[in-house]
């Protein structure tokens, strides 16, 4: 038995309801300064769409850094925070999709994979 955020944290993605919700790290390039922030991004299979998440994420060194933010963020979903999915930085995802994926984050609450 795996709990989701090992899961998340060894592969990299977990699947919950309509959703597959990835966690990775992001720079800008070329890269200015080389920080690299967590970047969470979310596929929608019933709309066929990709989102991200919008947080005011820290720079982190390395993938667990990233993970742990990402943690912290999806944990505050699951405890009833609006998600902040966005399409582009000026267009947030459709109210349902975000609405669904509160929903599905919800029933992470208490569980593991097997």
């Amino acid at each position: 038995m795996k709990e989701w955020k090992e899961r998340l944290k060894e592969e990299g993605y977990i699947e919950v309801g309509d959703f597959i919700i990835e966690v990775s790290v992001d720079s800008e390039c070329p890269c200015k300064d080389d920080e690299v922030y967590p970047a969470i991004t979310v596929y929608d299979r019933r709309t066929e769409s990709w989102y991200y998440v919008d947080e005011p994420f820290d720079p982190v060194n390395n993938f667990t850094e990233a993970w742990k933010q990402a943690i912290k963020v999806l944990e505050e979903y699951i405890n009833g925070k609006g998600p902040r999915l966005k399409r582009t930085p000026k267009k947030f995802a459709p109210d349902d999709v975000i609405k669904r994926f509160a929903e599905a984050l919800k029933t992470l609450e208490n569980k593991t994979e097997f």
